[in-house]
């Protein structure tokens, strides 16, 4: 699943749930696991992935709580 991202950061303490949800949940779908995992950190600044919060999960880039797709230049995170 190509279109499927799930971007997280090294420290982020929801990362391990949110990836076990995610996981149970293609699973219960009948869906492979077979997503991207991408640091955000290793992002080129121009990227705006390296915007959203994390974990996020998006598909075909798109956020799928549906959260607006940040701007660039985005703000470091906090």
């Amino acid at each position: 699943m190509k279109q499927l991202v799930f971007l997280t950061r090294d420290g982020c303490v929801n990362t391990v749930t949110m990836r076990a949800n995610l996981d149970d949940a293609l699973k219960a779908l009948g869906l492979h696991t077979d997503y991207q995992f991408i640091d955000a950190d290793a992002l080129k600044p121009s990227d705006a992935r390296g915007g959203y919060g994390t974990p996020t999960v998006l598909y075909e880039n798109r956020d799928l709580f549906g959260m607006d797709a940040p701007g660039v230049p985005h703000p470091s995170p906090t």
